[in-house]
């Protein structure tokens, strides 16, 4: 089976669209989303859209805990705080509800799928552990692979039963190791952190354990110019440029 997955969206609805005409040519079996669909963009409404129309199923992401959360928002920082204040004024009620219904996680033909680190944190960032401390969250949860999100960068996580080791993983494919069990982090559809501004997502092929990962031109400048003219911080445009 072929799986597709997103992750941080962001309400950048432009790139968005390019990487669901890029899944529809790639044929997968089935599309996750790893959340963080909402904020930091502006068309938080129409992605949301987008996912129930194409019956993608969602995890929560931190931002969208933050919606419904008071507690998670009040730990973001000034940036992600003031961005939530305005997606909140663009949100419809249904979207809102929509994503009242999302659960931490997700598990699909045996593969577990998280937005910060298994076996269910939305808020955690799988960057910030030390790879010997990853070994405890490897036997925190017994499906051989999880996908996670929420760093906004790419990577693949190994754990062999003893050690784990981190490689970043680039456009194409990798092949996984059977005998290994694998963390792996499917970048950002809408708001990346490094120095390539594509959006990125990522093909899974269960059989042949190959993961192949997409990058996905879009036009950034009609995105920047909306988020600038619903008075975003300027950084939510920048990081796009």
């Amino acid at each position: 089976m072929k799986l597709a997955v997103i992750s941080d969206i962001h309400g950048n609805l432009e790139a968005f669209q390019e990487v669901l005409r890029d899944i529809d040519a790639q044929q997968p079996d089935r599309t996750i989303s790893l959340g963080d669909f909402i904020d930091y963009g502006p068309n938080p409404n129409e992605v949301t859209h987008e996912l129930i129309h194409h019956f993608i199923p969602s995890i929560l992401g931190n931002h969208e805990y933050a919606l419904i959360n008071d507690h998670v928002l009040r730990s973001f920082s000034k940036i992600a705080y003031d961005s939530m204040q305005i997606t909140k004024s663009l949100l419809s009620d249904l979207v809102i509800d929509y994503i009242k219904t999302l659960p931490l996680f997700l598990i699909i033909e045996n593969i577990r799928f998280v937005h910060g680190i298994p076996p269910d944190s939305a808020l955690e960032y799988i960057s910030q552990f030390p790879t010997p401390i990853l070994s405890y969250v490897f036997e925190s949860f017994p499906e051989r692979i999880a996908f996670v999100g929420h760093t906004h960068t790419l990577g693949l996580y190994a754990y062999d039963g003893d050690l784990v080791t981190f490689s970043p993983i680039h456009e194409g494919d990798t092949t996984l190791d059977p005998a290994k069990r694998y963390i792996i982090n499917a970048g950002s559809v809408g708001q990346p952190r490094n120095s390539n501004k594509q959006a990125k997502y990522i093909i899974y092929d269960t059989e042949s354990m190959i993961v192949t990962v997409r990058f996905i031109s879009y036009n950034a400048r009609k995105t920047v110019k909306k988020i600038r003219a619903l008075g975003f911080p300027e950084t939510n445009a920048t990081r796009l440029l």
